[in-house]
């Protein structure tokens, strides 16, 4: 397997986190350390959405039900904030309508919370990968 080709120059992938609730975002934060930068975490769509686009970060992991507008209003205007930024939906919630909406809303993957550490660092990393192959955006 080969590695990920984003983000470009051998930096860490920055990251921003936004979930309402605190212990989710300090367990996803004690996740990525080591393999990745969190540059920025977030408790609510709005600042979510302000933080992507002071940061610019690689990625955006994105709650979908977080007060404010949720996960979907999050995706959509991060999108338009930071375009670069690739977007991977976050939630208990599998169920086919809502993992469809995310994705459509321009959210690169999906995962499950919970996931183990080693399977979300890999999950990210090619989210990363993937939305550098994808046709820009921001121009």
């Amino acid at each position: 397997m080969s590695e990920p080709s984003f983000p470009p120059g051998g930096s860490l992938p920055r990251v921003l986190i936004a979930d309402d609730d605190p212990d989710v975002r300090a367990a996803l934060r004690a996740q990525l350390t080591g393999g990745f930068e969190v540059v920025a975490t977030a408790a609510d769509t709005d600042e979510a959405i302000a933080l992507s686009a002071e940061h610019q970060p690689d990625l955006a992991i994105v709650d979908v039900q977080m007060p404010g507008g949720g996960g979907l209003r999050a995706t959509r205007e991060i999108r338009e904030a930071a375009p670069r930024t690739a977007i991977v939906a976050l939630s208990a919630d599998e169920s086919e309508r809502v993992v469809l909406d995310m994705l459509t809303a321009g959210a690169v993957t999906y995962v499950r919370k919970g996931v183990g550490a080693e399977e979300l660092n890999a999950l990210l990393r090619e989210s990363l990968d993937a939305e550098a192959h994808l046709p820009r955006r921001d121009g």
